[in-house]
């Protein structure tokens, strides 16, 4: 785009301690630092203006192919996995992702390994091996990849507009898989290894790379780290198009463009989208003109295109916004509805609402004040922006180099800079009718779908637009005489009208004043009315943002007597949420927002934000929960659609590893939820009346409620906020006893056999979980056996055996127990897959007990315990370190602490050797297993490798309700805390 700059300070929000600053080195790599001498995660990411559109396009997936084998090792460091091993033993993570024009590698790790990260790291920029011999095994990762996308609507869609383009631009979206980088390159003849050179080398150039680096060092310290570690990087002098310079040639052309899309899913969804090609936008950053349009077009509140149709119960959701990653060369902007099932058959009523709206907004200039408003939230966002892990910011900041000045590369994609009616005017009056694609699909649509796209073999069709849409189309565009004037009435008459003022933009920013002696913890507070019970608080002095985050949780017995109980309370939070949406809409708008849901067996609402209006908000939420005596039949409507399609989708349509996980709760965890089929079948049967008066009968039989208050707030408002809770909904009765929740405990080894529940998934599933003692103690040895054996699992089972893309061993904990899961999803036989699981296990495990080195021991324990100190980053962090002390209700704030000093000074190698020579060895294990239904053959076993023989002892089962049924009756049950008693009271 031709940025040019002077001036190298790189603005930021107030609540980012570390300090920016911008170089460029001499190789013409662009480069942000961020030092923070307290930081306790480093981290950097590499963004390269080279993407999907730059490949061969008869080699799709080239460019991803290409982002996967530069981290099969480098000239000083050969061995495959190495990069990967080090970076998660040393408390950290890597990954990377290619998109249409860019792409982007990341990773972070504890400070005081960065100088050693950015060695091997850069060096992908280098010095890449790109080894021949393991193009066929990175190919079928990124087949694996593609597969685990096959029955994803976001993929499907993107395989479409593949297939749309004009084979005269370059654009092009593609994953990649065997079939197009393995078979059909060498049935005609290319070498597609020597054609992955040949991208890199002609393309990644370092004058096309943009850089972010964290790290505790000084400013001076990380630039020379750079200088050293990315001066060697090869400028190539490379200028990659972007814009209108990547053709002269259209994206899409607009007969192939200008049509009807139907699509049939193969989830519960029910979409129509209104799509509209554009210039590229970028450029404009400094006014966003499409930020406008799609405030306007994407509103909730009264007079919106989504309150009416809401209100007609046509639709259930509705969003605006850009072509995202898909950008470059155009840019889109997209109006999406989900729609009800009466909404299916009103597309022409949809699109005679929406374009109303546009011809109101197309003959009136924009409204000032609505853009002032816009920017002056623009700027409070900005300067309160909460603060994110380098793993996650860096990349960000990386592509925004590649797109802003260094200056505004934090603030360039938020900030309004300047006011442009005429640009906002000019990108409204290419929303035209003959320029729009209208994108339909849902199940009800498969007859009309008989076409297939190119990518994903997904049933759609491609057709001309109704002529009868048309032509209401064109005259709600341009009703009557066609004048500003006819236009705005015509939208009044169908209920439509601008926005009014945002009366929750925060007003009052000021910081609270601290006590003289700040909790380093939240605090029991004293003095509380039944049935509260408990509210910890902590008033903020790290972030210090005019910012709180409260949640209140409030356990009753209603919820966790049946599924059809616990699907009320489902139905009835969402209802609640529909009533309250065009009022809580400007509030989330202006930084304030709500949720309201079930969660543990018990209702859970939490508000956050600038606290100034949480009280508003708060006293709104209650009212509404306590006055909806019935549930209006619109409000059901709507969100008994959208809820069927959730609740559907998870029951028959969750990949096969979810499958597995739900299968293993249902089985070992009660109290908490009910599965999404008992569920499903507890939706199917339910009508609007039995949500009548559910309030009442949610708490009628007594609560008990907790909270936690963090942030911008004292005592005494953690007191009021709990008092108006119980004001708003008149809560009165407490509990004698909590519900309860209890974890089973397995024994033996077993194997548990299902079928998929998704027809259509072509994967299988391996899940398996070892389940060992309770206990902090047991925990931190699992997270350290974790960091010692998880890396070199996903080296052996996805790099080198090529068993499927979704490959993990980790440490977690369930409700009570300590776990070493591992799970594969795969095309192979799953008996070959588990097999390959006891395998690693056997041999590592040994690894573990006779080979580890003291040095690596070392490295793995350094790593757990920067995990373990790792800070917060904003106020939704800190209470995410709480949570679970709130939800196991030991409030054992300390815990984290006394991890560390474990970890520190009681953990020796001889202690993990014992660990999983005494604890490991001898602990059950639980195999799911998710057999695919597809008639589809699965993928041949490698030369000479074999499904072992199962050894006698291993408990088999093949069915599913009647086995949860005997276990549960059979099993241990080791309960969560259920009484009463809360340090407030003791």
């Amino acid at each position: 785009m031709g940025l040019t700059w002077s001036s190298t300070e790189v603005r930021k929000p107030d609540t980012h301690k570390r300090e920016y600053s911008f170089i460029e080195l001499d190789n013409g790599l662009k480069a942000i630092i961020g030092s923070d001498p307290e930081c306790d995660k480093a981290g950097a990411a590499l963004c390269v203006n080279v993407g999907m559109c730059h490949e061969r396009q008869d080699l799709p997936g080239l460019a991803h192919f290409l982002e996967h084998m530069l981290f099969t090792g480098t000239a000083k460091y050969p061995k495959e996995g190495e990069y990967h091993e080090f970076i998660q033993q040393n408390g950290g993570q890597a990954n990377a992702y290619t998109l249409c024009y860019f792409t982007n590698y990341m990773f972070e790790v504890k400070p005081e390994v960065l100088t050693e990260a950015l060695d091997r790291f850069s060096r992908f920029f280098t010095e890449p091996l790109l080894t021949r011999d393991c193009t066929e095994r990175e190919i079928n990762a990124v087949d694996s990849e593609f597969q685990g996308g096959f029955t994803s609507p976001w993929w499907r869609y993107v395989g479409i507009m593949n297939m749309s383009a004009n084979p005269e631009h370059p654009f092009h979206v593609a994953v990649g898989n065997n079939k197009v980088l393995l078979e059909e390159p060498k049935e005609r003849g290319i070498d597609l290894y020597d054609e992955m050179k040949k991208l890199y080398e002609s393309t990644y150039s370092a004058n096309g790379m943009t850089l972010v680096v964290f790290g505790k060092e000084p400013a001076a310290e990380l630039e020379q780290m750079v200088r050293e570690k990315f001066g060697a990087v090869a400028n190539k002098g490379i200028t990659m198009p972007i814009g209108d310079n990547v053709s002269d040639q259209p994206p899409f052309l607009p007969r192939e463009w200008n049509q009807l899309l139907l699509q049939n899913p193969v989830q519960d969804v029910k979409e129509l989208v209104f799509s509209w090609v554009i210039p590229f936008q970028d450029p404009l950053w400094k006014s966003k003109p499409t930020s406008y349009i799609s405030h306007l077009l994407g509103y909730e509140g009264t007079g919106s295109v989504i309150a009416v149709l809401k209100e007609k119960g046509l639709i259930s959701a509705c969003s605006s916004g850009n072509g995202n990653w898909l950008e470059g060369a155009f840019s889109l902007l997209n109006v999406s509805f989900d729609l009800t099932d009466k909404g299916l058959a009103e597309v022409d009523e949809i699109g005679r609402h929406l374009f109303a709206y546009i011809g109101m907004l197309q003959k009136f200039p924009p409204e000032k004040w609505i853009f002032d408003e816009m920017q002056k939230l623009a700027e409070i966002k900005f300067k309160f922006g909460e603060d994110a892990n380098p793993f996650s910011l860096c990349p960000d900041i990386a592509l925004n180099l590649q797109r802003y000045p260094p200056t505004e590369a934090l603030c360039g994609g938020t900030l309004l800079y300047e006011y442009d009616a005429a640009a906002i005017s000019d990108v409204l009056s290419k929303l035209t009718l003959d320029s729009v694609r209208v994108q339909h699909q849902a199940k009800s649509l498969a007859d009309k779908c008989t076409q297939k796209d190119t990518s994903y073999g997904s049933p759609m069709a491609l057709l001309p637009i109704e002529t009868s849409w048309m032509a209401s189309w064109q005259a709600a565009l341009n009703p009557k005489d066609g004048s500003a004037e006819a236009s705005k009435n015509f939208a009044a008459e169908l209920g439509l009208h601008l926005p009014k003022p945002n009366k929750f933009i925060p007003e009052d920013l000021s910081l609270k004043p601290l006590p003289e002696q700040v909790q380093a913890l939240p605090v029991a507070l004293k003095g509380l009315d039944p049935p509260v019970a408990c509210v910890f608080h902590r008033q903020d002095d790290t972030f210090k943002q005019p910012k709180a985050h409260v949640a209140f949780t409030i356990y009753t017995p209603f919820l966790t007597q049946d599924a059809k109980s616990f699907t009320k309370g489902e139905l009835w939070c969402r209802c609640v949420e529909e009533a309250l949406q065009e009022f809580a809409y400007d509030a989330e708008v202006a930084g304030v927002s709500y949720s309201l849901s079930i969660s543990s067996g018990a209702v859970k609402l939490a508000l956050g934000g600038f606290n100034d209006k949480l009280d508003v908000l708060l006293d709104a939420v209650t009212g509404q929960m306590a006055s909806m005596k019935e549930v209006a039949q619109n409000i059901f409507e709507i969100v008994a659609d959208a809820y069927g399609d959730d609740i559907r989708n998870q029951a028959t349509h969750s990949p096969p590893y979810a499958q597995c996980s739900m299968r293993f709760d249902e089985l070992t965890v009660r109290g908490n939820t009910f599965p999404a089929y008992q569920r499903l079948e507890a939706f199917e049967g339910l009508k609007r009346e039995d949500l009548t008066g559910l309030c009442e009968k949610l708490f009628a039989s007594g609560c008990h409620v907790e909270a936690m208050v963090l942030g911008n707030t004292t005592p005494e408002d953690a007191r009021r906020l709990a008092s108006k809770l119980v004001q708003g909904l008149k809560l009165q009765k407490p509990l004698a006893v909590l519900p309860e929740r209890a974890e089973a405990a397995l024994e033996g080894n077993t194997l548990w056999e299902l079928p998929s529940t998704d027809e259509e998934d072509p994967n299988h599933a391996v899940f398996m979980r070892l389940q060992l003692p309770q206990g902090m103690e047991v925990e931190m040895l699992t997270f350290l056996l974790d960091k010692a054996i998880s890396p070199k699992f996903f080296d052996v089972l996805r790099t080198q055996q090529q068993l499927g893309y979704i490959v993990q061993m980790a440490g977690t904990v369930g409700m009570k127990f300590p776990y070493l899961i591992a799970v594969v999803q795969t095309e192979f036989e799953p008996n070959y897959v588990r097999g390959r699981i006891d395998s690693f296990l056997d041999e590592h495990l040994t690894f573990v007990e006779e080979k580890l080195t003291e040095e690596e021991f070392e490295t793995c324990r350094a790593g757990l315990i920067a995990e373990l100190k790792m800070k917060p980053k904003n106020l939704g962090e800190e209470y995410s370190h709480y949570v679970r002390r709130m939800s196991d209700r030991t409030y054992d704030f300390e815990r984290r602490k006394r991890a560390i000093d474990f970890v520190e000074n009681r953990v020796s190698l001889q202690s993990l050797r014992e660990f999983v020579a005494v604890s490991v060895r001898r602990a059950p294990r639980m195999y799911s297993q998710v057999k695919k239904v597809l008639a589809k053959e699965d993928k041949a076993l490698p030369p000479d490798a074999s499904t072992p023989a199962d050894p006698p002892s291993l408990k088999r089962w093949t069915t599913h309700q009647d086995v949860v049924k005997t276990f549960a009756a059979s099993a241990k049950w080791h309960t969560a805390n259920s009484a009463v008693e809360t340090p407030a009271k003791l």
